[in-house]
């Protein structure tokens, strides 16, 4: 792969401090070899990148994709979708997350463990991937697509969003132990009811604290960890009581939720781009049922958010499109910023979120040592963070392990 060296660049690291300004960059390999002010190119580089003043940033993470939401109404999603025609979907959608400038990401409930190896061998492009396969949900919990009227068994779908219905802790510790077995890398479990889900609205909580901390048990003793699908105070509260690591979208947490947060050392993972999509530009493709739902989380999600800043929780992020949404993955950062500021956002969707998939000491921030995972955006993203909901013209590189994936500047 030899040398690229990268000058003329306004450098932002991942770690929140200060822009630096004029810098270069050399890649050796797959890896950051050095940062410095010389703009002079070692004799030995194979590629000079003049950045001519952009900016130089670490590739995006996604701590909440979902390659199996192909379609923006996601009910009866697997019922609409033969096997194959999901799965190549679903690689459509991992090539359109690695062309919005996301180099690693966690698929957090659908995609099993073939899809991270696929991309892992080089068989299709994508962001690297974390999965926890299919997700655990109690008998008419979000992630059971059955209505209330229907009295067939729940059937786990071979692909889309997967679920695994579970109830009581001897069933969801096969679940879990099941999960596991697959390959998974961490596991998921939906506390409480969501947008998308058939019945139960967001401000419901679901499963008791003894079940909870089964599959947290099951996780960590083989060394990973629970994510927890949960918008309520009450099911918030219990996921952190239980242990579980990552609570996703959390979009009703009152303040003195987020200090138990805090103190039990979880992590959010606020999801406020697919409300915005949805209430934007979908109201006409979902039912007012599920729109409704968006409406009343959406405002809700960024007082959160500030929430968990006062109480210092760490926060990353995620994007949770669905169907021909994921086009606006690589906007994501640009909403978070309504209630972090651009420089917030985006260590949340670098830094914190490499520390969510396990991967920091790898990725997440541009420092020697780490992976090549390297962004070249058009202008300065601090004045105008507007910039990333246009990747097509405003991402002039993607780098992911020293490889380009996209180069305007060649």
């Amino acid at each position: 792969m030899g040398y690229k060296f990268f000058k003329n660049a306004n450098l932002i690291d991942g770690n929140g401090g200060d822009v630096r300004e004029n810098v270069s960059v050399l890649v050796e390999d797959d890896r950051i070899k050095e940062i410095s002010d010389s703009q002079s190119a070692p004799s030995y580089a194979d590629e000079v990148i003049d950045c001519a003043g952009n900016t130089l940033m670490p590739g995006l993470i996604d701590a909440h994709l979902h390659l199996g939401l192909v379609e923006i109404e996601v009910i009866n999603l697997a019922r609409r979708n033969a096997p194959g025609l999901m799965a190549a979907r679903m690689f459509k959608n991992l090539k359109e997350s690695l062309d919005q400038g996301y180099t690693s990401a966690r698929d957090t409930g659908g995609a099993d463990a073939g899809f991270r190896e696929a991309q892992a061998q080089g068989l299709v492009p994508g962001p690297r991937l974390k999965v926890c396969g299919s997700v655990i949900a109690q008998t008419g919990g979000h992630g059971d697509d059955r209505v209330s009227s229907e009295t067939r068994p729940y059937s786990e779908p071979y692909l889309g969003f997967r679920a695994t219905i579970a109830d009581g802790v001897p069933e969801v510790l096969k679940a879990a132990r099941e999960n596991i077995r697959r390959g998974a890398d961490f596991l998921k479990v939906m506390c409480g009811g969501g947008c998308a889900s058939p019945t139960q609205g967001p401000e419901t909580s679901q499963y008791t604290l003894d079940e909870l901390k089964a599959v947290v048990n099951v996780a960590e003793s083989v060394g990973t960890y629970v994510a927890s699908h949960s918008y309520s105070n009450r099911s918030i509260c219990l996921s952190a009581n239980a242990g579980i690591r990552t609570i996703e979208h959390a979009n009703l947490m009152t303040k003195e939720t987020a200090k138990l947060v805090a103190s039990k050392g979880s992590f959010i993972i606020p999801t406020q781009i697919t409300y915005e999509v949805v209430i934007e530009k979908s109201r006409d493709l979902v039912s007012k049922f599920i729109y409704d739902k968006f409406v009343a989380v959406c405002e809700r999600g960024y007082d959160a958010i500030r929430n968990a800043m006062e109480a210092g929780i760490p926060i990353g992020g995620g994007t949770d499109l669905t169907g021909g949404n994921t086009i606006y993955a690589s906007g994501a950062v640009a909403y978070q910023a309504k209630a972090m500021g651009p420089m917030g956002a985006l260590v949340a969707f670098t830094k914190t979120n490499a520390k969510v998939l396990g991967i920091e000491n790898e990725t997440g921030t541009i420092e020697p040592g780490k992976l090549a995972d390297i962004l070249v955006v058009k202008g300065d993203p601090l004045k105008d963070i507007e910039l990333f909901k246009n990747h097509q013209d405003n991402m002039l590189i993607i780098m992911q392990g020293g490889k380009f994936h996209k180069n305007l500047l060649a």
